[in-house]
């Protein structure tokens, strides 16, 4: 049978771009809801609302499957120091840089939006250095916060991943694998993470994205990072989440519907409800994961020349895209416009702006692109690595 393992993953390739898309809408979309923000629309929107929550529930866990599956590919390519250089180079580097230069200008224009008193920028940039860390200082990493945590994956992982890669883990793994084949047992996928929130969100029951104080999140993120490092370990169990992609979604569409029922409701979500609520919401965010993968890998196994400009695009967007819609969002807030018009307006100049930043100013800068992710250019040299392993998404 033709194996597909030995080609390079465009499937996931075309579904990280396509999350980035739905990310770029969704910060854009964080001006008009009534959930808390750097800068806010004094009108919101009930309908985008309803629609940014089914996409917050599985946005970031499929991107963070798609980094764990990075990994593998990643580790298959290269030896070990190769690997922690490009960690750190592809990660590290870019979180230094946005936290110095990219997200102050977004704190500024936060700041600015909550009445505090500034002449310029540039009286308020020190203050990131001699204020603390936000939110009570000015020094945040704000949108960035997957690269820490990936980054964090990458190198505390580092023994089990290593483990796994040794011919003994190997065969667990395929044992894994194996099993999962099994009608229905793909579901079984949310059981660890299941664990994970019932035992650790009682504690940290908010994702603050701070790494040090975000337990609850962290595990949930380490675990299906670890399963996507699993399931790209081998062929035979992606020919059954093709296959069970629709029974995926149809569950997935069932568990959205009384997930929406319990945000919408006078429902107190408390004691034994909680607990189910957790159990729901990652059996859910498993579904629409499977279902999503089964469906790119069905229609999305193909190379277009769009995906190779996106697939390096979305790094450098993604490190900016937040920054230019909080300072562009700064002052349209304020126009006697339509709600939609505004969110249309901020979208399409977040788009033109970064857009060309990106292409005449980041690409064509050889000194500038280590600081966006960037590999710099050799003559000579393609690189077949996925470059799905840094995929950005953050979510606020």
């Amino acid at each position: 049978m033709y194996d597909r393992m030995r080609e390079r993953r465009y499937d996931l390739d075309w579904l990280r771009v396509i999350a980035f898309g739905l990310l770029i809408l969704f910060h854009t979309g964080m001006m008009f809801v009534s959930w808390d923000w750097h800068v806010k629309n004094p009108e919101t929107s009930v309908v985008l609302e309803w629609v940014m929550r089914f996409l917050h529930e599985w946005r970031m866990p499929l991107l963070f499957f798609i980094s764990g599956a990075a990994v593998w590919f990643a580790m298959e390519k290269y030896p070990l120091l190769s690997y922690l250089r490009e960690r750190t180079v592809r990660l590290f580097v870019p979180l230094v840089f946005g936290m110095l230069v990219v997200i102050p200008p977004q704190v500024y224009f936060e700041r600015r939006f909550q009445g505090w008193d500034y002449a310029s920028f540039w009286e308020f940039y020190p203050t990131i250095f001699t204020s603390g860390s936000y939110p009570q200082g000015n020094m945040s990493w704000h949108h960035l916060w997957y690269l820490p945590y990936i980054l964090s994956y990458s190198l505390v992982l580092l023994p089990i991943l290593l483990l796994l890669r040794t011919p003994r883990g190997r065969k667990a793994m395929a044992v894994v694998r194996g099993a999962l084949c099994r009608p229905g047992a793909l579901l079984l996928l949310c059981v660890p993470s299941t664990v994970s929130d019932l035992c650790l969100r009682p504690f940290w029951p908010s994702d603050n994205n701070n790494l040090v104080a975000d337990w609850g999140n962290f595990s949930s993120k380490a675990i299906i990072f670890l399963t996507g490092f699993l399931l790209c370990s081998g062929e035979e169990v992606w020919r059954r989440i093709e296959r069970d992609r629709f029974r995926a979604l149809g569950m997935g569409i069932l568990a959205t519907c009384v997930l929406y029922f319990s945000w919408y409701s006078h429902f107190e979500i408390q004691g034994p409800a909680r607990a189910a609520y957790r159990v729901l919401r990652n059996l859910n965010l498993w579904c629409w994961i499977l279902g999503l993968l089964g469906l790119a890998r069905r229609h999305l196994y193909f190379n277009h020349p769009f995906l190779k400009y996106a697939t390096e695009a979305v790094y450098p967007w993604y490190i900016l895209h937040q920054t230019v819609i909080v300072a562009i969002g700064y002052y349209v807030a304020g126009w006697d416009l339509p709600l939609w018009w505004k969110y249309l307006i901020v979208l399409i100049a977040m788009a033109v702006v970064t857009g060309l930043l990106h292409e005449f100013v980041i690409r064509r800068t050889p000194v500038l692109r280590p600081f966006f992710g960037l590999k710099i250019k050799r003559s000579g040299r393609k690189s077949q690595a996925l470059v799905a392993e840094c995929a950005p998404v953050a979510g606020s």
